[in-house]
C-alpha cells in the first residue's frame, strides 16, 4: 500500500543573503576543504509542515575546492541530491528514486540571483566560540534586514567552503551551526561529526540518466512523490 508523503528539498544548505562582514588576519589565512560532515536538522515551532511525514532529520555535506554536494535520504528509497559548482556558479539538483524515475534540474541565473539576495543580511563575527563536533568554532551574529531579526551562526575559520546560491554565498567559512529557510521551511542545522579526510569525488558530479526538468516542475513531482510504508 502506497501512502503519498512531502519531501522537502534541502537545497543548501549555505544561503545566499547580501551582507558585510569584518574578518580577523587568523581567519582570512583559511584555506580551501575537503571532508565531509553529518548534521542533525531541526525544525522551529512554527514550521508549517509540522503535521507532515518524513520531514528530514539528518543531510551529509561533501566538499572539495569550490565544488560541494548535500545528499538527503528519504528511507533508502528517494534520495536528493544537491550539487554546488561555486566556481562555474551551477547548481544542480536530483531526486534519485529507486522506485521510479530520476529527475532533474538546474538553475537558471535569475533564481541563482534571486536566492542569493532575499532576504538581506548583515554577518558580524564576534569573539565569542563553541566546541562543536570536537572543533572550536567562531560565533557570528546574523542580522536579517529583511524581517528585523537576528540569530546566531558558528563556523569554524580554518576552512573554507564555498556553498554559493544562498544567503551565505560570500561567508565561505565551514558552517557548523546554522539557520536556513528554503520553501518556507524554516531549519537549523548543527554538526554532529566531521572528517576531513579525503572524499569520493564522484560525489561532487552529476552521474546517471535523468529526466530534465525545469524548477517549478521538479518541485511539484517532488511534492507527489510515493513511498511504501
Amino acid at each position: 500500500m502506497k501512502r503519498q508523503i512531502f519531501l522537502i528539498i534541502i537545497l543548501f544548505l549555505a544561503f545566499g543573503y547580501g551582507f558585510v562582514r569584518t574578518l580577523s588576519s587568523k581567519e582570512s589565512k583559511a584555506y580551501n576543504g575537503e571532508g565531509s560532515i553529518i548534521y542533525k536538522i531541526t525544525y522551529s515551532e512554527d514550521n508549517p509542515y509540522k503535521d507532515k511525514l518524513m520531514l528530514p532529520h539528518e543531510t551529509n555535506l561533501f566538499f572539495k575546492g569550490t565544488k560541494a554536494s548535500f545528499i538527503t535520504n528519504a528511507m533508502g528509497m528517494v534520495q536528493m541530491v544537491n550539487l554546488l559548482d561555486d566556481k562555474n556558479k551551477k547548481f544542480t539538483s536530483m531526486m534519485i528514486n529507486t522506485l521510479g524515475e530520476n529527475f532533474a534540474f538546474s538553475d537558471t541565473p535569475e533564481e541563482v540571483k534571486e536566492q542569493e539576495n532575499s532576504p538581506e543580511i548583515k554577518i558580524e563575527p564576534t569573539t565569542e566560540t563553541k566546541m562543536i563536533a570536537g572543533l572550536e568554532c567562531n560565533k557570528a551574529v546574523v542580522k536579517d534586514l529583511t524581517h528585523n531579526k537576528k540569530f546566531d551562526i558558528y563556523f569554524y575559520s580554518k576552512i573554507r567552503v564555498y556553498l554559493g546560491n544562498s544567503p551565505y554565498k560570500d561567508f565561505n567559512y565551514l558552517l557548523m551551526e546554522y539557520q536556513d529557510t528554503r520553501y518556507g521551511l524554516p531549519m537549523i542545522l548543527e554538526a554532529k561529526k566531521v572528517d576531513f579526510n579525503p572524499i569520493d569525488t564522484s560525489l561532487l558530479t552529476i552521474h546517471g540518466n535523468y529526466k530534465w526538468v525545469d524548477k517549478s516542475t521538479f518541485l511539484s513531482i517532488v511534492q507527489n512523490t510515493k513511498i511504501p510504508l
